[in-house]
């Protein structure tokens, strides 16, 4: 029968293979659910009538004649975010996903300032909406890139 070795060696290389499917299986959720929301936008967008728009909606949109511009970015961030999850990145489809998300929640911020002189709090509370995932998954993004770049260092 074998003997097991078990080195200092063994022990650290065990911990890194350990270290690198967490940070895979966490990037590959994180993909998931930034690819369903994203096909849950651009479904969204696709099929939402011009007049159930809001108002700030309606600004952003162009009062509905951008619908389908937003639907198709949509789209595009869904599949990237599987691309990344095929090719083992991170940084393509969750960078698109955060740069859309913050720039609803500053176009809502702006609407706010600008559009109803600091009346209408709903907007505020919209801008929330958008930016606080932005920035969630942001961080995410820059924690499993710091993550990836530190293990592929110790690999190299």
């Amino acid at each position: 029968m074998g003997e097991i070795h078990n080195t200092p060696e063994r022990a650290q290389e065990m911990r890194d293979i350990s270290a690198r499917r967490r940070v895979s299986i966490g990037r590959n959720i994180v993909l998931s659910m930034g690819a369903m929301y994203a096909l849950r936008q651009s479904i969204y967008y696709a099929t939402i009538p011009e007049d159930a728009l809001s108002g700030a909606q309606s600004v952003i949109t162009a009062n509905g004649a951008a619908l389908g511009i937003w639907s198709a970015l949509w789209a595009v961030v869904g599949v990237l975010c599987v691309m990344d999850m095929v090719n083992r990145h991170t940084r393509n489809g969750l960078s698109l996903l955060v740069g859309i998300t913050a720039g609803w929640g500053i176009g809502y911020l702006l609407i706010w300032a600008f559009g109803t002189g600091f009346q209408d709090m709903t907007l505020v509370n919209a801008a929330i909406g958008w930016l606080a995932p932005a920035a969630f998954v942001f961080g995410f993004l820059l924690k499993v890139s710091a993550l990836q770049d530190l293990l592929r260092a110790k690999g190299a």
